[in-house]
């Protein structure tokens, strides 16, 4: 019986149903179309009917071959629909289940084509958050692609993000499904681009092996797994291949390739899997998987048609071993979304299992280079672990003691004898151990008399010694003067923060991050500005921090999206892969890094809950994170300079009243935090540059919102402030200062995403 859906389609018959509703064969004005038609409880509600209503450009954009293209949005009454292309074929469930696993050939073309479609989708800011077989159709209208497997398309973008919406509070709202679920979504964050990598790569491994790496049991076992276990590789597959799959199943959000790398290296690996056969894998409990026998297939564009067998997916794999083998290994339904007190406990479990096993914190294995972490160690290393636990604790409560003390003595922050536990902006299940090794990390380098002259991770007040500053006395400094502006050449994709930027052998790299979370940077020389360039391989959370260093490298540290640091190198004109620098401690702001003259040194420094953290590299080894207490609670990202006789300045914004505070470390302690005149931290973060001529100059917002210049001798306590010649009010991001030479140069970007540059005269 025909129904009508808004004014310009009919639907028939229905080809498919699923959690959100039921696909429809329709007519419309151009021909023949699928119309999937949302469940009334969800055309009821106004949150989701407004978020189809805004959404309706971004989905209607995507046109690509290897998407199922969303043709219209219809709000009609009760009625909540949309309309797509029209497939004629199959989906990759029913596939799957007819045929059984594909060849490897086959399932690295179907899934290279989703890749595709994904980098389009994530190049418009659209997360599809529910990839899987039942998503994928394969389109048996075309030419088939390689090892004779049909081309495959994409569908059902933006339905668990539009079904999601933050208001609405009944059990079934849409969130992904368990099998393919990311470990950060688990936990709690907010799904990104890399989530859809994740669920991507289970999706070919399951192609490939006949059941997922991680399902099996119940819902919560399978949740844990994709949080704390890795899974082996497949064997006779290619370790190419292999190692591809386990990058994008990388714990870490950041340590995952990008939709357009993963499309780009899977199509690397089609001649060399030419000829192979399926692989005969065992499933977990022992059983090798096996179809069930033929389903019917529906003919045109849908989710999983009904009725259809279920496929053995292999056997339970429960997370605790019972008598009887758990027999709801098909967790591939909707599911509802947990609660924050479920999440917390999520990650707490997942914590303390990966404690009691004496795993690494994922990231710590770099997981570029390694792809899974072998056995659980012996009873020895349990005790051994043990033991250093309870050592790591009692250095922390002693050290905690002291800071309490040296609080209370000084008349700081009147909120600082609770700041240690359950930092706001901290991870609420930290473990112990990981604050204590923070702490412990700073009393170890307060025996260190040999490392540069400062220790920038003590956290104890300076002695009457230390206290006196060589150049206290000195002379402010001169306002500089500037030339015209200049505007810089646009990147090919929007930037999404300030810039910061460095010069090596007279070139200025100035480095961004762009909307898509990928790091891009510019040069300028003799002949002005070059092409934009892109550094591929993770996602970045906020501005990067380059240092240069006095041999002409330019190290580059990042925060991921998983916020640890990340860390690459430039050196004779290249650049080297980005690498984990430590996988357990977690920054709540991007870093801020500058080193000193020896080529053995660099300090960074980031905000940890609301205290300033810094580390330290000496001898080619990196510290523990610690805090600074001098600095007292902050928000924001902190900035760093490297002065003369190993003086180090951040500069803080205070959380309080947000002024911007300078924190100078000097013969191996902090010193109390002292205001800059004139700034604000309102407009984010003050940016410092050494000058030439023992200068401090520090850029940022003014009260008035123009840009403000600040400038003291490295060493004094008092400051000339200006206004920039030439900035409006219409400068939005953190300025980036440059040393160039004896001159300093200076980027800023407006409202409108412009690029600016000026240089002293």
């Amino acid at each position: 019986m025909a129904r009508k859906i808004g004014s310009r389609y009919t639907v028939h018959q229905v080809i498919g149903r699923g959690s959100a509703g039921t696909v429809w064969l329709g007519e419309g004005p151009d021909g023949p179309v699928a119309v999937k038609l949302l469940r009334e409880d969800l055309a009821s509600d106004q949150v989701l009917v407004g978020r189809f209503v805004q959404e309706r450009n971004a989905l209607t954009s995507l046109d690509h071959p290897r998407v199922v293209g969303i043709r219209d949005l219809v709000v009609d009454g009760s009625d909540l629909a949309l309309v797509m292309e029209l497939v004629h074929g199959t989906d990759l469930r029913t596939r799957l289940d007819h045929d059984g696993v594909l060849a490897p050939q086959a399932a690295v073309a179907v899934t290279a084509d989703v890749a595709d479609a994904l980098a389009v989708a994530h190049a418009a800011g659209i997360v599809h958050r529910d990839v899987k077989p039942e998503n994928v159709l394969l389109d048996l209208a075309s030419s088939p692609g390689a090892g004779g497997a049909p081309r495959a398309k994409l569908t059902d973008f933006g339905i668990a993000r539009l079904v999601d919406a933050p208001r609405r509070t009944r059990a079934t709202r849409i969130i992904g499904t368990p099998d393919y679920l990311a470990p950060e979504i688990i936990e709690g964050l907010e799904p990104r681009a890399a989530v859809d990598i994740y669920a991507l790569a289970t999706v070919l491994y399951e192609l490939l092996a006949g059941f997922t790496p991680f399902g099996g049991g119940h819902t919560g076992a399978v949740l844990r797994r994709h949080v704390t276990e890795t899974v082996p590789p497949l064997p006779g597959l290619p370790d190419g291949l292999w190692k591809i799959i386990a990058e994008c199943l990388a714990k870490a959000p950041a340590s995952r390739l990008r939709a357009t790398e993963m499309a780009e290296r899977l199509r690397e690996q089609l001649p060399a899997l030419a000829g192979l056969p399926p692989l005969a894998v065992a499933a977990p409990g022992g059983d090798t998987a096996e179809p069930t026998g033929p389903a019917e297939e529906p003919p045109y564009e849908g989710e999983e048609a009904t009725p259809r067998p279920r496929r053995r997916r292999g056997a339970a794999v429960p997370l605790v071993s019972g008598p009887q083998p758990d027999s709801t290994r098909d967790t591939h339904t909707s599911l509802r979304r947990p609660n924050a007190e479920e999440l917390a406990a999520f990650a707490v479990a997942s914590r303390a299992e990966r404690e009691r096993r004496g795993d690494p914190a994922d990231g710590a294995l770099s997981g570029r280079a390694r792809s899974h972490r072998g056995h659980p160690a012996g009873p020895g290393s349990v005790v051994l672990r043990r033991r250093r636990l309870v050592v790591a604790a009692v250095a922390a409560l002693v050290v905690a003691g002291a800071v309490g003390a040296y609080a209370a003595l000084s008349g700081g922050d009147e909120d600082r004898p609770g700041k240690g536990a359950g930092r706001p902006g901290s991870d609420a299940a930290s473990s112990a151990p990981e604050a204590a090794g923070r702490t412990h990390g700073a009393a170890g380098r307060n025996d260190d008399s040999g490392q540069g002259g400062r220790g920038p991770g003590l956290p104890t007040a300076p002695s009457a010694d230390e206290a006196a500053d060589p150049d206290a006395g000195a002379e402010t400094a001169a306002l500089p003067a500037w030339s015209s502006w200049q505007t810089v050449p646009p990147p090919p994709a929007p930037l999404a923060g300030g810039v910061r930027a460095v010069q090596v052998d007279g070139v200025t790299f100035a480095f961004a991050t762009d909307r898509d979370g990928a790091v891009r940077y510019v040069t300028r020389g003799g002949a002005g500005f070059g092409p934009w360039q892109l550094l591929t391989g993770i996602h970045v959370s906020g501005d990067p921090a380059p240092v240069a260093m006095p041999d002409g490298r330019i190290v580059l540290f990042a925060l991921g999206t998983d916020r640890l640091l990340y860390q690459r190198t430039y050196a004779g004109g290249g650049w080297s892969q980005w690498g984990q620098l430590d996988g357990r401690t977690k920054l709540d702001s991007p870093p801020a890094a500058a080193a000193d003259d020896s080529n053995d040194r660099i300090d960074l420094v980031a905000r940890i809950g609301t205290d300033l953290a810094t580390a330290s590299y000496v001898h080619r080894t990196w510290s523990a994170w610690a805090t600074v207490p001098t600095a007292g609670r902050i928000s924001g990202a902190p900035s760093l300079a490297a002065g003369r006789s190993g003086r180090l300045d951040a500069f803080v914004v205070r959380a309080a009243d947000s002024a911007v505070l300078r924190v100078t470390a000097l013969r191996g302690a902090w010193h109390p935090a002292e205001p800059v005149p004139g700034l604000s931290g309102d407009g984010g973060r003050a940016e410092p540059a050494a000058g030439s001529d023992g200068g401090l100059y520090l850029f940022g917002r003014g009260a008035s919102g123009g840009l403000t210049q600040a400038a003291s001798h490295s060493g004094g306590r008092s400051w000339r402030t200006g206004a920039v010649p030439g900035s409006g009010a219409n400068l939005r991001y953190a300025p980036g200062p440059v040393a160039e030479g004896r001159r300093l140069g200076l980027f800023a970007r407006t409202e409108d995403g412009a690029l600016h540059y000026t240089r002293t005269v």
